[in-house]
């Protein structure tokens, strides 16, 4: 673990386990820890490499707007530096527009796409909740709250029914060492909202697992099926009773349904 400088930032990494390499890309905000739940798993299988995008974690915050393109530019710059010319990449909410944006430009380089929770554009009900919380930001809500604010659209009824499931996510988001950033917020934002792969996600070769939540409800089942439809060689599995985040509330099963895609390719 450590960073490495790619396309002009200095990137934070980690590489886990060895074996076929499968790379880990999280969403708007998130930072490697989004994966803490699977990473036992993957690990005993495969290199497991995880980053924290531009703009979010312990990797560089330069001056936005950022692009999706700039930051698949930057995985396949660290996936150059550490030598690893082919890879699995798991792909959450924005993580899925990168690995989408990888797999169009940088073709040898992506294996197979794990394209999780994701969309071919981000849609009118997600912006409105962006928009909502960039305001709450500059308005100095309390961390905490804007913290219980997100887990309310991120999290399914059942999960955050658990006794206890709301204070653990709370004091985890409020103890992180590297806490998301406003500069990083409007970088990141800037770029999903650009986004749309309407016009070529059906050009894409690349064998694809898309996964859905039927809780999800900052992207629907039905707009994740509107990508899947698109690409050309995928297949599809939605977790019951879950939303956004189905390697935090459901990691076995997460786990499972990933590897047996990749075992089935081979």
């Amino acid at each position: 673990m450590g960073t490495i400088s790619v396309n002009g930032i200095n990137m934070y990494y980690e590489i886990h386990g060895t074996g076929t390499p499968i790379v880990f890309l999280g969403g708007f905000s998130a930072d490697h820890i989004v994966w803490s739940a699977v990473l036992d798993h993957f690990r005993k299988s495969y290199q497991v490499i995880l980053l924290d995008n531009r703009g979010a974690g312990r990797t560089e915050v330069p001056e936005g707007p950022y692009t999706i393109e700039q930051m698949a530019r930057d995985v396949s710059e660290l996936c150059l530096q550490l030598k690893i010319d082919r890879a699995h990449f798991v792909g959450s909410s924005m993580g899925g527009f990168v690995t989408q944006t990888l797999a169009r430009d940088f073709p040898d380089l992506v294996q197979s796409m794990i394209l999780c929770n994701t969309v071919t554009s981000p849609d009118a009900p997600y912006q409105v909740y962006l928009q909502a919380q960039w305001e709450l930001r500059l308005a100095e809500v309390p961390q905490e709250a804007l913290i219980k604010a997100a887990c309310s659209w991120v999290f399914s009824h059942r999960f955050l029914s658990e006794p206890g499931t709301l204070d653990i996510l709370v004091q985890l988001g409020a103890r992180n060492p590297a806490p998301f950033t406003d500069r990083g917020y409007a970088g990141q934002y800037a770029a999903l909202l650009a986004f749309n792969s309407e016009d070529w996600a059906g050009r894409l070769p690349q064998p694809a697992l898309v996964l859905a939540g039927d809780e999800d409800i900052i992207f629907q089942e039905f707009l994740v099926k509107r990508l899947m439809d698109k690409l050309q060689d995928a297949r599809y599995y939605c977790f019951r009773e879950c939303g956004h985040l189905p390697q935090i509330e459901q990691p076995e099963v997460f786990y499972q349904v990933v590897h047996q895609f990749i075992q089935n390719l081979a």
